[in-house]
């Protein structure tokens, strides 16, 4: 049963001379907060412009087989430790698989040298030639460098990165290469211990020696396409341990993940979602009921997604769950859901009461603007430095039907942005965000970084069958944002599944460090906060994975030049 709470209405539209108007009470907002508001947010297509040259491949066959509609994925690092996100884009390959040795055909791994790009794949020892899918970044080792897990329609991948500008596959343990149809994947630490582990997603059960294949009849027409999920075998999803000394455990039985039937799932992420100081999972799954895998600190987790309203939508319908974004978007400090469905279903937004989760996704304005577009990934970012978080979403059909059929239903899409109206509703400012909106793309991940270290979040989004794009920021508002880098030192390094509060004058923003999140995706390990015309933070407050909890005082945003990124180390603040 689906719970909800009253609240205020708040109007979010700036009239005339500034005035907000609100049911109750009455405020009014003041000019210059009205003018940066109408200030237009334009995303820029630089990724040729600088070096950022990768072609995603994956060549659809005339009988349409399924995984090669699904697309790759990439995700932001700091692989060097130089203060520069990298990229490292997920390639998939031809059907039936060919041996390949060209580095177009591989993996690719991008310096970013100062905004500019270099492809160090080779050098790195970084090549993988498998139809590569999702990919986690996480410092599994603790030795400060992060490293990388990547997902495939094949033997997934854990990568050690070596510190001096080399990498490593990890060898030896069956359990990183599982071989089965695996999706999204994240690392967060589950148990406390200060060590990284993984929970990967896995989709269909599809035997490659006799690969399903379907079709229907059509205007008179027979057209082949991928077999629907639905009445395709599921798989469990994998959760593996991390023992500490090198080695890892699958511990999925163990946990509690096999106790239900499997689910197809492609999205997931992790956070605290119920505030009981330990990790959960939410998974999108396509086309049957969503998973929240609630943590007992017990070592074991049980699905609660019914009983907390996500498991389905407002409706009472599973969709077709491919992407997940989590974050307060409403700024009551809590973890809203947002999760990418069909087309002809709706998007679903996920408001957390606390309680239990309320399907939003009308109120909100996303419910009719997704239904004429098939939604794949999708990231939270503050675009305008307002300290809302806004929507990006990117779509692209998984059936490129003949022009013949009518079908209303196009492969290639236009991609959305929406921006945060105060905690209230989301405005679609797509027409106006640049020509890359303006082209339909056929599109899969997306994540987020500040690449060029300006203040503003960016965006890298891969496309299927198609060349990378970074949307370089350019909205012309005030830059003033506050990036944190957090270092743990009582529990991961990474500080993954740490809760951050700023606090400026009366308003409080949380933001939340996380795992992977989006489809397939990675996004820079920056807690990155929007500050408007503010130009000082009275308060950060760090709530450790470790359930430390410090704060730093009187941070000046208004001295600090844009993009400036502030180091938190656990064990420095005052602890409260």
């Amino acid at each position: 049963m689906l719970h909800s709470r009253s609240r205020f209405v708040r109007a979010d539209r700036c009239f005339g001379l500034g005035l907000l108007v609100v049911l109750l009470p009455l405020m009014v907002l003041p000019e210059r907060e009205c003018a940066a508001q109408s200030r237009e947010i334009v995303f820029t297509d630089v990724a040729k412009a600088v070096g950022l040259e990768f072609q995603h491949y994956s060549p659809l066959t005339p009988e349409r087989h399924l995984h090669l509609f699904m697309g790759s994925g990439l995700g932001w690092l700091d692989h060097d430790l130089d203060g520069w996100p990298d990229l490292y884009c997920c390639q998939g390959a031809a059907w039936p698989a060919r041996p390949e040795t060209s580095l177009a055909r591989s993996n690719q791994l991008f310096r970013n040298r100062q905004g500019q790009f270099e492809n160090v794949t080779s050098v790195c020892g970084l090549k993988n030639f498998e139809y590569s899918m999702g990919v986690a970044v996480g410092d599994f080792d603790n030795d400060g460098f992060p490293d990388l897990y990547v997902s495939s329609f094949g033997p997934d991948s854990l990568y050690r990165n070596h510190g001096d500008g080399t990498w490593s596959e990890v060898i030896g343990q069956p359990v990183l290469n599982d071989e089965r149809f695996s999706a999204s994947c994240t690392w967060t630490d589950i148990d406390g211990d200060g060590d990284l582990d993984l929970y990967v997603t896995n989709y269909l059960k599809l035997d490659r020696a006799n690969y399903p294949l379907c079709s229907s009849v059509e205007g008179g027409k027979r057209i082949p396409g991928g077999c629907h999920p639905h009445y395709q075998p599921h798989e469990h999803d994998l959760l593996i341990r991390n023992e500490g000394d090198g080695t890892f455990s699958d511990i999925s039985k163990a946990a509690g993940l096999l106790a239900e039937t499997p689910r197809a799932g492609l999205g997931v992420v992790a956070g605290d979602f119920d505030e009981d100081g330990d990790q959960d999972f939410y998974v999108a799954n396509d086309t049957v009921n969503n998973q929240l895998w609630m943590n007992s600190g017990q070592g074991t987790f049980t699905d609660e997604a019914v009983t907390m309203g996500v498991a389905v939508n407002g409706l009472g319908v599973a969709g077709a769950g491919m992407g997940l974004a989590a974050g307060d978007v409403d700024g009551d400090g809590l973890t809203d859901l947002f999760v990418t469905n069909y087309f002809n279903e709706t998007n679903t937004l996920y408001r957390n009461d606390r309680v239990a989760f309320t399907d939003v996704s009308a109120e909100f304005g996303l419910a009719a603007p997704s239904r004429q577009r098939l939604g794949f990934g999708t990231s939270l970012l503050d675009a305008n430095h307002d300290g809302w978080l806004d929507l990006f979403i990117a779509n692209g059909h998984v059936q490129s039907y003949p022009p013949e059929l009518d079908r209303r239903a196009p492969f290639a899409q236009l991609q959305q942005l929406f921006l945060n109206q105060q905690g209230v509703r989301f405005q679609e400012a797509s027409a106006k965000a640049g020509p890359y909106f303006l082209k339909p793309v056929v599109g899969r991940s997306s994540a987020v970084a500040d690449f060029n270290r300006d203040g503003r979040a960016d965006l890298a989004v891969l496309h299927l069958n198609g060349p990378v794009a970074l949307l370089r920021n350019e909205f012309a508002g005030p830059a003033r944002s506050l990036s944190l880098r957090l270092i743990g030192r009582a529990g991961n390094r990474d500080a993954i599944g740490a809760r951050v509060e700023l606090r400026i004058g009366d308003r409080k923003l949380v933001r939340f460090c996380q795992g992977s999140q989006g489809y397939l995706s990675t996004d820079e390990r920056l807690v990155r906060f929007g500050l408007g015309e503010a130009s000082q933070v009275d308060a950060v407050t760090v709530r450790w994975p470790s359930g430390k909890q410090e704060t730093w005082g009187e941070l000046s945003a208004g001295q600090m030049p844009a993009g400036q990124t502030r180091t938190l180390w656990e064990g420095t603040g005052v602890a409260n």
